[in-house]
This record gives structure tokens, C-alpha cells and sequence, in this order.
């Protein structure tokens, strides 16, 4: 137990501290165009659904990880993994923000952090088109808060949600990955904030 707090409050100094280095965001992509149904969107986002949220995170060794979402506070939850904590914090009603830490447990660095791709509530939804899929209303684009390591970010959506009988719109996305260009790893650090949105 001790070593986890050490581990938190030295990630949390990371984060705190001004990030300089050679890390930056190439931008918002679209990736596989699976469509999901659902029967609704809506624009509140309940921290009690983060734990059914998947988490798939692709190491630089090619192992596969499944770290959870625990439940930490009344908007705040977080997944910690072999070497990393991944922790989200619901910031407004259509606003969270995701912060990933390098906790230096191991030397295996990150390539891809993956959140959705299965029933999960929680979803994601773009800035365009607006107005878009019924029920999101605004969407925001990934929102690239800084970091720390030497890498470049993409933010990939695929997998859009459609709401029967209308066509799908192209805003709202059941997946969101994380692709950085080189291994993330190191006390390396970095911050997004995305527009989530919950299906029923």
C-alpha cells in the first residue's frame, strides 16, 4: 500500500509540475467505422460508469493490458496498471479529462491506450458535425492539455454510434485510442480532456 501512494503522489507531482520536452498532438483521426446501435445519447456522464469502461493498453513489448477503472471520489476515477495510472476526472457535463503517468515500474513503455470498443455507456463525441447525433449536442474534439516524453500523440476515434432509424451522423464514437509515435515511458506524462457522452 505504501509503495502505490508513493507512486500516486509522485505522478501527481508530475502532472503538477510545467511540462518541457519534445511531446506534441498531430491531431484527431478516424479510424474503423464499425457502427454501434443504441436506442439514446445523452449528455451526462456518471463516474459510476467508468469501472464497465474498457481499458486495452498496448505496451511496447506487444504485451496486452486490461487495467479497471476504480471509482475514486465523487468525479473522479482511476485504472492503475503494470507500470502507468491512468486516472479521469469528470470536469463538466460534457467535459472529461484523462491523465496517463509513467510510473516507472518497469522499463516497458506504452504504444496505444484504447478506451471503449465493447457495450460500455460512456462514449465519445466530436466537435463536428454539429448538430449531430440526437441527444449529444456540443461535441469537443480531443483536447490536447500538454505532456512530458519524447513522442507525438494521435487521437484516433473509430466505431461510430448510430440511433435507429436515422443513418449514423459521424460525432459520436464508441472508441477512442491514444497512439503515441515512440515508446511513452519513463515518468513520461500527458493530459486530454474529451467530450463524453453516455448511450443507453
Amino acid at each position: 500500500m505504501h509503495r502505490l501512494s508513493t507512486s500516486i503522489a509522485i505522478a501527481s507531482a508530475a502532472l503538477a509540475t510545467p511540462l518541457a520536452s519534445a511531446a506534441g498532438f498531430l491531431g484527431n483521426f478516424t479510424g474503423p467505422l464499425v457502427v454501434r446501435t443504441v436506442n439514446s445519447v445523452t449528455q451526462t456522464t456518471l463516474v459510476a460508469q467508468f469501472p464497465a469502461l474498457p481499458v486495452r493498453v498496448t505496451m511496447c513489448s506487444g504485451a496486452i493490458e486490461a487495467p479497471v477503472f476504480v471509482v475514486t471520489g465523487a468525479t473522479t476515477a482511476q485504472a492503475n496498471g503494470s507500470t502507468y495510472i491512468i486516472r479521469a476526472n469528470i470536469a463538466g457535463p460534457n467535459i472529461t479529462r484523462f491523465d496517463i503517468v509513467h510510473t516507472n515500474a518497469s522499463n516497458n513503455g506504452i504504444k496505444l491506450v484504447t478506451f471503449g470498443n465493447s457495450t460500455q455507456r460512456i462514449v465519445f463525441d466530436r466537435t463536428l458535425p454539429s448538430p449531430g447525433t440526437p441527444g449529444s449536442l456540443t461535441g469537443r474534439d480531443v483536447n490536447y492539455l500538454g505532456g512530458a516524453g519524447v513522442w507525438n500523440l494521435r487521437a484516433v476515434w473509430s466505431n461510430p454510434i448510430r440511433i435507429p432509424p436515422a443513418a449514423t451522423v459521424g460525432d459520436v464514437f464508441n472508441t477512442l485510442t491514444l497512439d503515441f509515435s515512440a515508446c511513452f515511458d519513463a515518468w513520461d506524462s500527458v493530459s486530454i480532456e474529451v467530450d463524453t457522452d453516455m448511450v443507453g
